[in-house]
């Protein structure tokens, strides 16, 4: 059990982390700036997960940060396309929700993003978390004692 409690309380503190953002964009009605650097700050707090599982040895958080990616890429484009179905009903608010700042850029009038440029946005950002991601994974080195 020793050998897991890193990555234990990482991934504790990813699903923590992700369900009080969840929660507090779904408190708040309009879209501020403030909302913009949460929505930036949880996309840097994902990347920084990648390089953290270097020094625990873990290739299970590489693996799932692959899979979250692979998931929230795909979320994207069905929430995009406006697809329904019951998977897609209950994964799309878990996983858009901390990414929810985002469409504030939508509603500035200097950028003149519109719908699809945020959805992009976003879709970019889980390709290029997937692909950082299965290269850590495969960096990361197995510990001396397994």
């Amino acid at each position: 059990m020793r050998k897991f409690r890193g990555l234990i309380v990482t991934v504790l503190i990813w699903v923590a982390l992700t369900l009080v953002l969840g929660a507090f964009f779904a408190m708040r009605g309009d879209l501020e700036q403030a909302d913009l650097i949460a929505s930036g700050l949880y996309m840097l707090f994902l990347l920084i997960l990648i390089p953290t599982a270097l020094p625990l040895h873990s290739y299970l958080l590489e693996t799932l940060l692959v899979l979250y990616a692979l998931t929230l890429g795909v979320v994207d484009v069905a929430a995009y396309l406006k697809m329904s179905h019951p998977v897609l009903d209950v994964l799309s608010p878990l996983m858009l929700n901390p990414f929810q700042g985002l469409f504030y850029l939508q509603s500035m009038d200097s950028f003149g993003l519109g719908r699809f440029a945020v959805h992009a946005v976003i879709g970019c950002f889980a390709a290029f978390l997937c692909l950082a991601a299965g290269v850590g994974a495969c960096m990361v080195q197995p510990r001396e004692w397994d």
